[in-house]
């Protein structure tokens, strides 16, 4: 769920633009097609902030993103007189798309008026340790399935078991030739929120798991903590917005998930 990002997208597309009922004024045509200014306003409001500041002050910028809008539509028009749209492939595409468009405007209805000031205050609050300069020195073995995790746990608690040696022979992490399951000292931000709350909860010495992650199952070895301070709220506000989207979209889906038929 880089999740991320999916509610992120919705909650920037939520912005409403040009609401005014003044006419469209004319820009160019293209075999009699019309190109206006909500065209050219529509392709701006894509950008980054400074690619839309340069299209708006910088007149031969305009009059390049006006051309880039005429060579779309010469490329549309013979991809219809083609029939491209009438290809497997690009029906394919369309649904993918509108299977997106339909998460991102749910994401948007159901969500995103959850993600105030006030709700984003409340959440720093609630999880301020999540927020500190605190630091964790650990190493990991990283397996593909859920019983292969449970049985290198076993292996490695063993009196006397050399964890990194397990971990050259074992773990599917492509770095571990060079690293040896070691992932050095990291902050809680750095990786999945699943495999630093995992290590942030253990203490020196502790061997805990299997941790889910997007890349598989995790056994992990705490080796050294430094403490750290507490993160004001202006310093993370954007990171703990992004942490609110996350936790809402995944109570979300599980709640739909607890109503549903699943067969997997």
């Amino acid at each position: 769920m880089k999740l991320n990002s999916n509610l992120i997208t919705a909650l920037v597309m939520f912005g409403v633009l040009n609401q005014g009922v003044a006419q469209s004024a004319t820009l160019a045509t293209v075999n009699g097609k019309v190109i206006t200014d909500e065209d050219l306003n529509s392709l701006v409001s894509t950008l980054p902030q400074y690619q839309k500041n340069l299209a708006l002050k910088d007149e031969n910028t305009r009059k390049q993103m006006i051309e880039d809008l005429v060579d779309q539509e010469l490329m549309v028009q013979d991809a219809s007189a083609k029939k491209v749209d009438d290809s497997k492939e690009f029906k394919e595409i369309m649904m993918n798309l509108r299977k997106q468009a339909l998460v991102n405007a749910l994401i948007q209805k159901q969500l995103a008026p959850k993600v105030t000031e006030q709700s984003v205050q409340d959440y720093y609050n609630k999880h301020k340790t999540r927020y500190t300069t605190d630091q964790v020195h650990a190493q990991h073995i990283l397996l593909p399935t859920y019983k292969e995790a449970m049985e290198v746990l076993s292996e490695v608690k063993k009196p006397g078991a050399d964890f990194q040696k397990i971990a050259e022979a074992r773990s599917k992490d492509p770095s571990v030739k060079s690293t040896r399951g070691d992932v050095g000292f990291f902050s809680r931000t750095m990786f999945d929120q699943a495999f630093s709350d995992a290590a942030f909860a253990a203490v020196n010495g502790d061997i805990v798991g299997p941790i889910k992650t997007a890349f598989g199952y995790h056994v992990i070895k705490v080796m050294e903590r430094r403490v750290g301070k507490v993160l004001e709220f202006v310093e993370v506000e954007q990171q703990v917005r992004s942490d609110l989207q996350r936790d809402l979209l995944k109570n979300y889906v599980f709640s739909l998930r607890k109503g549903a038929k699943i067969r997997e």
